[in-house]
């Protein structure tokens, strides 16, 4: 049933192990192997997306291993936003933790909880494609599970290079590097196996087309004055977040609805397209509602088209919402992307890319990137193409200009 690549990972992983494998690599039915190679007959708890459990990727896989094998596995499922307020009834099960940079903030409650989780489990799987997106500081946690450090300020203390960052006449300290980076190499690759597509599968061509637009007037005028009069009224962006999400939204929304329109028009092919704000899924909602199949995974509604009507599903359009849907769901049947407002988070537009380009795609997948010229856009994919996030620090360059 499994790869001899999956089987290698398999076998070479502990009796607990973080897969930090690719999106399309088949981390669940490693998981499920490795649950199999090391339970002694305790059920199996999966913790995962609310999107990912709604969707029944893991009941299919579930099945398919047990219809494969002739065995019965007894099984639940739970979703992160209940983890703390349930996890004691799973005393001495077995856990896989699907997407588990949910849980990488060792002092958040879900975290914690997550932690206390395993202490209890007889063995546990940690499930995620980008794990550790902004270095080791996103590997606290994970540490902290594998018992290699007591806590955040443990892992500080041995490990953090410390500097002062200056608020006016406030001074606080800031991690400004790692020591030991040898030994904390070391120590993350006992616990974790690191797997690319590119070593593993043969998968169809991945073709990225950037489509740029003029900025609109809108925005130019955001920029300058913080404000816009709009539908009889003043719309003021006076502070940071505002002007933020303003510069998102007004770089030119115009030209990237005639341009999906426009795709939509030419193609038959099922499009995905990743959007931020709410205005923008209504807009495309009345733009194509009428020409195409839409689904939709938002943080409202979840609806995806039936598994089995893959192959012969076309003229669709999946509308996800980056924070809804950019991770723990599985959308091979569309080999269009769209990413239509760029998300400041590098693990964000990783995770979904790699919902549609992993195992299982049979088709060329073309990835369009729209990009505002001249505009906060450009900078959010410089560092989106540089495998970092766009922070306040950058945004902040931005506006004062710095960063032009």
């Amino acid at each position: 049933m499994l790869y001899d690549f999956q089987k290698k990972v398999v076998l070479d992983a502990g009796r607990s192990h973080l897969f930090a494998c690719d999106t399309g690599t088949g981390k669940t039915i490693m998981s499920l192997h490795h649950y199999l190679k090391n339970s002694n007959g305790e059920p199996l708890l999966i913790v995962a997306p609310p999107q990912k459990i709604l969707e029944g990727g893991w009941d299919r896989d579930i099945q398919k291993v047990c219809d494969h094998y002739g065995i019965s596995l007894s099984y639940d499922t739970m979703s992160y936003g209940v983890i703390a307020r349930k996890a004691p009834e799973y005393k001495g099960w077995f856990v896989i933790f699907d997407e588990c940079h949910y849980v990488k903030n060792s002092t958040s409650q879900r975290g914690k909880a997550a932690a206390k989780l395993i202490k209890q489990s007889s063995g546990f799987s940690l499930l995620s494609a980008t794990p550790s997106s902004n270095g080791w500081e996103d590997t606290i946690n994970y540490f902290i599970m594998f018992g290699q450090y007591k806590n955040k300020t443990d892992f500080h203390r041995q490990h953090a290079v410390w500097g002062t960052l200056y608020l006016g006449q406030r001074t606080v300290k800031k991690v400004e590097g790692w020591k030991d980076d040898h030994l904390l190499k070391a120590k993350y690759q006992a616990i974790s196996t690191k797997l690319s597509k590119d070593e593993c599968l043969d998968l169809p061509p991945l073709v990225y087309e950037d489509v740029v637009f003029k900025r609109s007037t809108e925005y130019l005028k955001i920029k300058k004055d913080r404000l816009i009069e709009k539908d009889g009224g003043t719309i003021a962006f006076d502070t940071q977040p505002k002007l933020a999400h303003g510069l998102r939204y007004w770089a030119n929304q115009k030209d990237k609805l005639s341009y999906v329109e426009m795709l939509a028009e030419g193609t038959s092919e099922n499009i995905v397209i990743f959007y931020y704000y709410q205005q923008e899924k209504e807009d495309l909602i009345q733009l194509l509602g009428k020409k195409k199949r839409i689904y939709e995974v938002s943080g409202k509604k979840s609806e995806l088209p039936p598994h089995e009507t893959w192959d012969q599903l076309k003229d669709s359009v999946t509308l996800v919402q980056y924070m809804a849907g950019a991770a723990g769901i599985e959308l091979q049947y569309a080999n269009i992307v769209v990413f239509y407002t760029p998300t400041y988070s590098f693990q964000d537009y990783e995770q979904a890319l790699g919902r549609a380009y992993r195992n299982g795609q049979t088709k060329k997948v073309t990835v369009y990137r729209f990009m505002t010229k001249a505009t906060i856009e450009e900078k959010i994919y410089e560092a989106l193409s540089a495998k970092k996030g766009f922070t306040d620090e950058l945004f902040e360059q931005y506006i004062s200009g710095k960063g032009e």
